[in-house]
């Protein structure tokens, strides 16, 4: 009698392992197509692009096939995620004609959309942190007293100056392409230049201080800028598209440009003050 109860015992034993170890062969089959069914899905996807290994500026906003990536891009080289986002929220393709500084700030990937060497990028990038470098001090001075955004007033001053390099900025230290429309103005407060019209006068200011303080003004007094003030000077998305839907500029993209230079400089870490 004790041998049969010894050898019903080990029968239950024996089910119960076999049981669990079913149970554990079942759930490592399901890992397996649910791993199975991820990799197909980035395989074949459009929306996804794998980097397996340390990639460019240019590379790393773009597929091989042109498409603009629509994901946050890892690098499995390092086993973390290349950027803690993705690269630029908006997505501003630049014609081929329009190379200066700003350019690959705007467009990250417009060397390799036209296939230009990095000798034409990097140049251009190192001259757009330069210009930040030199005027960052400013551009939080001005947040601090008035309550712009730091990185709004850094990418306008990037992109209406061509980091600095513009013909206006040069000859007049204007950084904004602030106009004067003073019928009475004295000798030297203005230039002309060509713009919207050929009857287009710029302010011209002793230094780039000025300018920046000029712009602040502009701003702070507009009418139009007027519920921008409202927000919180973090909140540099809302004020790049309210700056373009006030009519800062006739350029429709002008808010996406904004936003987008900011993202790809790092901007936004001098709104923090």
């Amino acid at each position: 009698m004790a041998s049969l109860n010894h050898a019903r015992a080990n029968y239950n034993n024996n089910r119960v392992a076999t049981s669990e170890q079913a149970e554990e062969q079942r759930e490592r089959l399901l890992w397996k197509l649910l791993l199975v069914t991820a990799l197909t899905y980035l395989v074949w996807t459009d929306n996804v692009s794998i980097i397996l290994g340390p990639v460019s500026f240019a590379e790393s906003t773009e597929q091989q096939d042109g498409q603009p990536v629509k994901a946050a891009l890892f690098d499995f080289s390092s086993g973390k995620k290349k950027s803690g986002r993705k690269l630029t929220e908006v997505e501003v393709v630049l014609p081929p004609n329009a190379l200066n500084n700003v350019t690959f700030a705007i467009d990250p990937a417009f060397a390799r959309r036209y296939s230009l060497p990095a000798s034409e990028m990097e140049p251009r990038l190192a001259k757009c942190r330069d210009y930040v470098e030199q005027y960052a001090p400013l551009a939080v001075e001005e947040m601090r007293q008035y309550g712009i955004p730091a990185s709004i007033t850094l990418a306008q001053g990037l992109l209406e100056s061509n980091a600095g390099e513009s013909k206006l900025t040069r000859k007049t230290n204007n950084h904004f392409g602030i106009k004067c429309f003073s019928k009475r103005c004295r000798s030297g407060h203005c230039a002309n230049f060509s713009d919207d019209t050929h009857k287009d006068f710029f302010v011209k200011y002793a230094n780039a201080k000025g300018s920046y303080r000029a712009h602040s003004q502009f701003l702070k007094k507009g009418a139009r800028y007027k519920s921008l003030f409202e927000l919180e000077p973090t909140d540099y998305r809302t004020w790049a598209r309210g700056l373009a839907e006030a009519g800062y500029a006739t350029d429709k993209q002008y808010g996406e440009k904004l936003i987008a230079i900011i993202q790809t400089l790092g901007l936004e870490r001098h709104d923090k003050g």
